[in-house]
């Protein structure tokens, strides 16, 4: 006699086996949506303090005039130089005294290091201040980093008047903190004196330029010819840095440099009496530090030999450079 199978007992194992897989699956999209909801919490705890942050600096930079001890003019100080120094400690406000937006203490921005004035502003993460006036719209004041490639930002904007010394233009203070990469912090040889009307070692010099949106610390940064590799010094107690958009000279001797040329703020000592072994008539520059180098070879075809002139770079990080008459400091 055939046997007859049990349909019920076929039911109640599919009823016992779909309902552990049920239970598997809620476990599961439990776990995963409680560790889900955990870390939007987590962002969103994140962005709010981005939020509050750009808000503070906002109402920093425009809630005064600033001052560093008693004085409001914090603009004229350099960063690591002088009896007193930006470095000290500032409160950074970009206020004149009828309320509007200073062009010479905005540009004044430009004298701090990234990580300096970040720490000054009590900013975690990466920052951008910007100006822009709205009738020629145009950027008059730019620092910090880019967060135009950034996971996320926010930004945080105040409109006030622009006074540049003969204007007052409406205009918009537009501070953003992002996650991202920091502001960029490379320079780059300009101009070299190599063989000077007046000879001697003393009277050579290289420019250097920042084309950076922040300060740059060029005491971290070297030089070196095809003999010697020289660091760049400052006096004791001093830091020294070159601004944002600015041009550094580098020399054995700012005193004669300033004799020769006139008073320009930033001259920068080598370490020894020469930049190098002293530039020769044929020779290669090397401006680096940490992997990052600008490197120049030239000779005495390439003109600017014992002539007064000097040999230029046609942009700051061209590949070209030719005879050009002397213009340090100028880029």
């Amino acid at each position: 006699m055939r046997r007859k199978i049990n349909r019920d007992d076929d039911g109640v194992t599919h009823v016992i086996e779909f309902t552990i897989a049920l239970t598997m699956f809620v476990l599961i999209f439990q776990a995963f949506t409680t560790s889900m909801n955990y870390r939007i919490g987590v962002d969103l705890d994140n962005n709010d303090n981005r939020v509050v942050m750009a808000r503070e600096v906002v109402s920093e930079l425009t809630g005064s005039e600033g001052k560093i001890g008693e004085a409001t003019n914090w603009e004229t100080l350099e960063f690591g130089t002088g009896s007193t120094r930006l470095s000290d400690g500032v409160t950074v406000g970009l206020l004149n005294s009828d309320g509007e937006i200073d062009a010479d203490k905005c540009r004044a921005l430009s004298k701090f290091p990234y990580s300096a004035l970040r720490s000054e502003l009590d900013v975690g993460e990466e920052l951008r201040i910007e100006v822009r006036t709205l009738v020629p719209n145009e950027s008059v004041c730019l620092w910090g980093g880019d967060p135009s490639s950034s996971t996320i930002s926010v930004s945080s904007e105040r409109y006030l008047l622009y006074n540049d010394g003969t204007d007052t233009l409406p205009a918009v203070l537009t501070v953003t903190i992002y996650s991202g990469d920091p502001a960029a912090n490379s320079i780059y040889m300009t101009e070299v004196m190599y063989n000077p009307s007046n000879s001697g070692a003393n009277f050579e010099w290289i420019e250097v330029y920042n084309p950076n949106d922040v300060a740059i610390y060029i005491n971290k940064w070297s030089i070196e010819d095809l003999k010697e590799k020289d660091s760049i010094t400052a006096d004791d107690g001093e830091i020294i840095t070159i601004p944002a958009k600015t041009a550094g000279i580098l020399t054995a001797s700012p005193s004669v440099f300033r004799d020769t040329y006139g008073e320009y703020n930033y001259v920068f000592s080598v370490e020894d009496t020469s930049i190098g072994n002293g530039l020769d008539d044929t020779d290669s520059l090397t401006l680096s530090k940490g992997s990052f180098t600008d490197k120049f070879s030239y000779t005495t075809d390439d003109g600017a030999n014992g002539n007064g002139k000097t040999l230029t770079r046609s942009c700051y990080n061209c590949e070209d450079w030719a005879e050009a008459a002397e213009s340090a400091g100028t880029v």
